[in-house]
């Protein structure tokens, strides 16, 4: 038996929850199944049906890293990649250019806090 049955969620920090809930439903159209108290501020998205995304507020006396620092980020899968690239762009989301590596197409793009994402499709 493994240690370790299955990653159970994929955290974000951000500056203010209530900004980043809205952003998350209206832009991602990521709808939540959890949000916690004033004490416990966190919002939980279901993606598909496996791991969850969950955004969780930094407390005021911590500072979040510069955008592009961390080297963990959530990767999303889509159905139809060019679509998706083009729908947050027009959403003004800062995406980055759609790549192509033979068998993956996939983009990168970040939340207003600057936390990087990543959308991907494969066949």
């Amino acid at each position: 038996m493994a240690l370790f049955s299955r990653i159970d969620t994929v955290i974000l920090r951000v500056k203010n929850i209530k900004k980043a809930r809205q952003w998350y439903q209206e832009v991602l159209e990521l709808n939540p199944t959890y949000a916690g108290d004033s004490d416990h501020r966190i919002v939980v998205f279901r993606v598909g049906e496996e791991t969850p995304l969950t955004i969780y507020e930094l407390h005021s006396d911590e500072v979040r890293p510069a955008k592009r620092f961390s080297t963990t980020y959530p990767i999303l899968f889509v159905e139809d990649i060019e679509a998706t690239h083009a729908k947050l762009k027009s959403r003004g989301v800062e995406v980055e250019e759609l790549q192509d590596d033979g068998s993956v197409k996939f983009f990168g793009f970040y939340d207003p806090d600057g936390n990087r994402l990543e959308a991907c499709h494969w066949e």
